[in-house]
């Protein structure tokens, strides 16, 4: 090479500086259109942002907050009509323990059955004196007893019933509202009263000794 044209090639040669500068001015000539770009797009965000937080509301209020079962109304009940809903949860709670606990026996339809297992649709047993089928279902029950005049169970043993003082109210409130029969509920604490009066009591009761602790149940025989 000769030194003319080696003098030449080194003239073309740029410094450091040089390069970063013709960079810096390269970069700025190619971005000129993307002034202003950022603003343009949050506005556009703003806006979208906007419009799906009130279709949200709406949809919330049209589709029942997203949940899959319709929103029940909220009906106000008078104080006779809640009273009335109480006795029927209660009788339909009565109705499903005796058919648990007592149906085999005494059968559905509380008629019982003839010589060893005694009616409980229009039995007095049932339907007079409160204390008097409670403390049968707390203790229990054993020899024969005479019933609407026939008398049952020869060799009756019924043994008493594990239930909770809730659970006998709801049973013999229902045994006392069902197949015609009409005698007055029996609460909860009416059930606790007589199971603390029977705390002593070991064995099972006999008729004779129901009979003479509730003589007025069976004054009219």
């Amino acid at each position: 090479m000769s030194k003319k044209q080696k003098k030449v090639d080194d003239s073309t040669e740029m410094s450091d500086g040089e390069l970063v500068e013709s960079h810096i001015a390269l970069s700025e000539e190619k971005h000129p259109p993307t002034v202003g770009f950022l603003q343009a797009p949050l506005i556009f965000v703003f806006v979208f942002g906007c419009l799906v937080f009130v279709c949200s509301i709406q949809l919330a209020e049209t589709t029942n907050e997203f949940r899959l079962h319709p929103k029940k109304e909220t009906v106000e009940l008078t104080p006779e009509q809640m009273e009335e809903r109480r006795f029927e949860r209660k009788i339909d709670s009565g109705k499903k323990l005796f058919t648990t606990n007592c149906s085999s026996c005494h059968q559905a339809n509380g008629m019982g059955l003839a010589g060893q297992f005694p009616p409980l649709a229009g039995s007095k047993w049932a339907t007079s004196d409160p204390g008097l089928i409670v403390n049968i279902i707390l203790k229990g029950l054993k020899g024969p007893i005479v019933v609407k005049g026939e008398t049952y169970g020869q060799a009756l043993n019924m043994a008493a019933l594990d239930l909770k003082d809730r659970q006998i109210a709801d049973i013999t409130t229902y045994v006392r509202q069902a197949w015609g029969n009409q005698a007055s509920e029996i609460t909860d604490e009416e059930v606790s009263g007589f199971r603390a009066e029977s705390t002593n009591k070991v064995d099972q009761w006999t008729g004779e000794q129901l009979r003479s602790m509730y003589p007025s149940s069976f004054s009219d025989e």
